[in-house]
């Protein structure tokens, strides 16, 4: 089924954490519903944890692509940017970097883990050993590895809620 294109739209932005919800058409899509653990036992120092984002600019994504697949892209679009990201799309080149690492340490608002993180992954799920969404990653310590952040997932409840 194809998506239909949909403007986004910024519904809500939280007081308490650095969040904010975004609100469009996903109707197209057949994808679960990830359940989310906000009990503070359900980020533990130590325990694994799942990082899933989206690189940043269309250069991040064709990094991913192999050599002839970006020469094919350039070639086709002719450079221009909005034809390389229908081209991207059109060819499912536009996925998530899922990473994985360990919790480092739980504050009362943040999550700190080592799981890799791309600029541009802000916004993306933390998920737990048992599989549900802990967190929102939102920061990147740029050269300084093992410092990612997450805002544990009870402060998206309530923006969650007003949907």
């Amino acid at each position: 089924m194809r998506l239909r294109a949909s403007p986004w739209e910024l519904t809500q932005i939280s007081e308490e954490a650095d969040l904010s919800l975004l609100h469009g058409d996903l109707s197209g899509l057949n994808r679960p519903i990830l359940k989310i653990d906000s009990r503070k036992e359900a980020a533990i120092s130590g325990q694994p944890v799942i990082s899933v984002g989206y690189a940043t600019g269309i250069s991040a994504i064709l990094a991913r692509a192999g050599e002839d697949t970006v020469n094919d892209i350039v070639k086709v679009s002719g450079g221009d940017p909005a034809t390389i990201a229908a081209e991207l799309l059109r060819r499912k080149l536009i996925r998530p970097l899922v990473t994985q690492g360990h919790i480092g340490d739980v504050l009362d608002d943040k999550i700190v883990y080592d799981a890799q993180t791309t600029s541009g992954g802000s916004g993306g799920p933390l998920i737990n050993r048992d599989g549900k969404v802990i967190g929102v990653t939102f920061a990147v310590v740029k050269g300084f590895g093992g410092s990612n952040f997450g805002v544990p997932i009870r402060y998206a409840e309530p923006l969650l809620k007003i949907q």
